[in-house]
């Protein structure tokens, strides 16, 4: 590696790690606030925000990467042309071509991690924040039932107690409309709420009542009493509607073949199509890299200002993530294959950044002055 590359390397990495990091903090702190009755219920800790942080950061950095590389690298470029330095090279008879190989190296590398986190990081990470996050939903839930007041957030059910502490309630009443034909009505002397191993249940557990059932359009009344009482409580789209920092695809590259394969052994084409889309999406989004890299002297080697790349950078960043979705509903939709359609808008933009590189180079030196 020459001094010319180490130097416009140090020029393209320093803005992309700043990038990063604040793109990163940007996007945590937007997805936080979105969901802070969640992050901040009153049965969350500091660890368990943490830790749902952390496993959120490999999906945050497969966003966050292709932008923060695409505005470092013309921002890297740009310092240059605005210092004259790229007239400078072109008066000492080096082409502007000369600076593509090391933000196109550089675009390889942080490709290559991008691949790493979206194939091996990214789905593990998301299904962990997905459990953690179900935790402390039903975390919120057993300390959400406050004494003296129903709490009516299940599905279903009516809770109430008189005396709440440490979240094991006394005097507890319990109406159970789950289901419409037979209501039933619990009393009970204690009760708590208890995780259950369905990720949308919990185990109501009641201790010394009766239990008081009544069908619909029928003069049966049963009542009995009990000693300990146990009934499995569905939260329904309570956990789904609560849980909803994790919406993106938590399945592997070989989850994804696999549900693409049985979709189509049992002739649901869509659902094949949708897999395969989304297989060859989780691919061409991290390669998105390399066709922004080959944007970058094109677009920093003009002295433009700042304000002008930072806009253009985006304006690429906006015009790519546009392509890759409509190519992705063309994909899902048949129209083309997704093999074809999703590797597309990398292509295009990949195609017009040589094709920029190449006019400039010809234009000669003139055109960065």
């Amino acid at each position: 590696m020459t001094l010319l590359d180490r130097y416009l390397a140090r020029e393209i990495l320093q803005p992309f790690a700043a990038g990063v990091l604040f793109l990163t903090q940007l996007l945590l702190a937007t997805q936080i606030l979105a969901q802070a009755t969640i992050l901040f219920g009153s049965a969350v800790s500091l660890v368990d925000v943490g830790a749902v942080v952390a496993l959120m950061m490999p999906h945050f950095l497969g966003f966050v990467l292709p932008i923060a590389f695409l505005l470092g690298a013309v921002l890297g470029v740009g310092r240059l042309a605005e210092d004259r330095e790229v007239v400078a090279l072109g008066a000492a008879g080096i082409s502007t071509a000369r600076l593509v190989p090391v933000p196109l190296v550089l675009g390889v590398l942080v490709a290559a991690l991008g691949l790493w986190l979206a194939a091996d990081v990214e789905p593990v990470a998301l299904q962990a924040a997905r459990d953690r996050l179900v935790e402390v939903v039903k975390k919120n839930v057993r300390s959400d039932v406050r004494p003296g007041t129903f709490y009516d957030q299940i599905p279903g059910y009516m809770l109430y107690a008189e005396r709440v502490q440490g979240g094991r309630w006394e005097n507890v009443l319990v109406s159970d409309r789950s289901d419409p034909g037979a209501a039933v009505l619990a009393f009970a002397r204690s009760g708590r709420l208890e995780p259950a191993g369905g990720e949308n249940d919990m185990r109501l557990v009641l201790g010394e009542g009766q239990v008081h059932r009544e069908e619909a359009g029928k003069d049966d009344y049963a009542l009995a009493e009990f000693e300990r009482g146990e009934v499995v409580v569905g939260l329904g789209s309570l956990v789904s509607d609560r849980s909803g920092l994790v919406r993106a695809s938590r399945e592997s590259f070989g989850e994804l073949s696999v549900r693409a394969a049985e979709a189509r052994a049992h002739g649901d084409v869509a659902e094949a199509r949708k897999a395969d889309a989304t297989w060859h999406r989780k691919i061409s989004a991290p390669l998105a890299v390399i066709a922004f890299a080959l944007l970058a002297v094109p677009l920093g080697a003009r002295s433009v200002g700042r304000a002008l790349a930072v806009g253009a950078t985006f304006g690429a960043v906006v015009v790519q993530f546009m392509l890759m979705r409509a190519c992705e509903a063309l994909a899902t939709r048949g129209f083309l294959p997704a093999v074809v359609a999703l590797p597309l808008p990398n292509l295009l933009i990949g195609g017009l950044g040589l094709a920029l590189t190449v006019l400039q180079v010809r234009r000669g030196p003139g055109v960065v002055r």
